[in-house]
């Protein structure tokens, strides 16, 4: 068997190499792709079928609905996904995800926004969110198992690239498919991305790795074993100061920004810019624009250690873009403040999920992971409370001064935290690249034998 020293700096394409990665990317695609036609198709239902006087509240509420399905699940999701084989629990997850989501679309094709109508909807919306509060941290678990800790950062940035090549088009198509074919044709089809992904999940052959040591550690069963489990992976996350507020800095980021431009992005672009549907496809398509050249900068130059220095980068670029959406709300501004947006939030995350793969065992890693799940279903759970301030402030007055008060906040946490910005991800030379002719179950062993190194005890600060 010939062996070669690999590059010190990893190739754009290079984990692609990797059958086993080409899979997991290709079903990631092909589910993630059809969420924003789910996103938006739910917002102009709940637009079309409420009264004025609470429109904005309902909007907020779809936002929170699913923010609570996903706290719920969120760091339970991580526990999952280091205790069981995480191929069957991403196949489980999208196979709920597609059953809750036709169910939705019957009730869009049926329901007529009475409130039998309206609880159905949102009971079904907590289903499929919690679905996805497990999707993530397991997804976001496999990829350093599957690539080892040299190809680990280019493989979290072509996950992210590849899942922005795909949803400027799906966020294009979203508004122009709801003129022509209506809330509930749109939220069936994108249904079906979940199945999809459930067949291309079904075609790899790999399976999660775990330590003896972990195997006889986790044989208890119940609530009672989810809960330490929980309980284990916040107590890591909080040993470890760059851990910890890499992960501070990211949820606070989803939290302040996400539900004034994500869960109430829509109602700002067609109502107070006074967009149509059609209109906010090509506004929309701005924030695809610019997270998909955020991240294929990002695999360009993956073998950047100072994923830290990118992470701080990226949350502040966010803001700025929160700024430029809402000062003032011209379409113009819509379009710059997204394409910000989508740059800032697509750095921001591929840096922070690096660093945290990084820093963090196999064993630990859905738990950790997790933990950037549940910030994002915080983000998804102010929508409401935000929206109830909205509708009474009304979004023009509340948002403007809102954006420089989150830039204040966030730029203060990473001027008084530098450890933020100090995080790296090394590169690993030493590591040696297998040649195409071994089999998928060699090179996962391999890069088994890097991730399941003991975790340095030594907390950085």
């Amino acid at each position: 068997m010939s062996v070669k020293p690999p590059p010190t700096r990893p190739g754009m394409t290079e984990p692609l190499r990797l059958r086993e990665f080409r899979l997991l990317l290709t079903g990631f695609i092909v589910g993630q792709s059809m969420m924003p036609l789910q996103f938006v198709a739910s917002i102009a239902w709940i637009q079309f079928v409420a009264d004025d006087s609470v429109e904005i509240i309902m909007v907020g509420a779809i936002g929170t609905i699913r923010g609570l399905g996903m706290i719920g699940f969120g760091l339970f999701g991580g526990a999952l996904a280091d205790r069981f084989d995480r191929r069957r629990l991403l196949m489980v997850t999208q196979a709920v995800a597609f059953i809750s989501n036709i169910l939705i679309a019957v009730v869009m094709w049926t329901g007529s926004g009475t409130t039998t109508d309206l609880i159905i909807f949102f009971a079904l919306t907590v289903v499929a969110s919690s679905a996805h509060a497990i999707d993530g941290p397991t997804r976001n678990a496999i990829t350093p198992e599957i690539l080892g800790p040299r190809l680990t950062p280019s493989g979290i940035a072509l996950n992210a690239a590849a899942m922005q090549l795909a949803m400027p088009i799906s966020i294009f198509a979203s508004g122009l498919l709801i003129d022509h074919l209506g809330h509930g044709t749109v939220f069936a089809i994108s249904a079906f991305g979940h199945l999809g992904e459930v067949l291309i999940l079904a075609m790899m052959s790999y399976r999660t790795v775990f330590s003896a040591a972990h195997i006889a550690a986790r044989q208890g069963q119940g609530a009672g074993q989810a809960v330490r489990d929980i309980v284990a992976g916040l107590r890591y996350a909080r040993s470890k100061a760059v851990i910890l507020w890499t992960v501070v800095i990211v949820v606070l980021m989803m939290s302040l920004i996400m539900p004034p431009t994500g869960t109430l992005g829509p109602q700002w672009v067609t109502t107070v810019v006074g967009a149509t549907w059609s209109q906010f496809s090509y506004i929309a398509v701005f924030w695809g624009g610019g997270a998909m050249v955020a991240s294929l900068v990002l695999v360009r130059f993956s073998w950047i250690e100072r994923k830290g220095m990118l992470t701080a980068l990226g949350v502040i670029v966010m803001a700025l873009g929160f700024v430029v959406f809402t000062n003032p709300p011209t379409v113009l501004n819509a379009m710059l403040g997204n394409a910000l947006l989508g740059i800032g939030m697509s750095t921001a995350m591929v840096s922070a999920n690096a660093t945290l793969a990084h820093e963090t065992p196999n064993e630990m890693r859905g738990r950790i992971m997790g933990l950037v799940f549940l910030g994002m279903g915080i983000a998804q759970a102010v929508g409401l409370p935000l929206g109830a301030v909205a509708q009474s402030l009304t979004m023009e007055t509340l948002f403007p001064p809102m954006s420089f008060v989150v830039l204040a906040i966030l730029a203060a946490i990473i001027v008084l935290r530098p450890v933020i910005l100090r995080a790296r991800v090394p590169q690993h030379p030493a590591e040696l690249t297998l040649q195409p002719a071994q089999t998928t179950r060699t090179v996962l062993n391999g890069a088994a034998t890097f991730i399941l190194r003991a975790a340095p005890n030594k907390a950085r600060s």
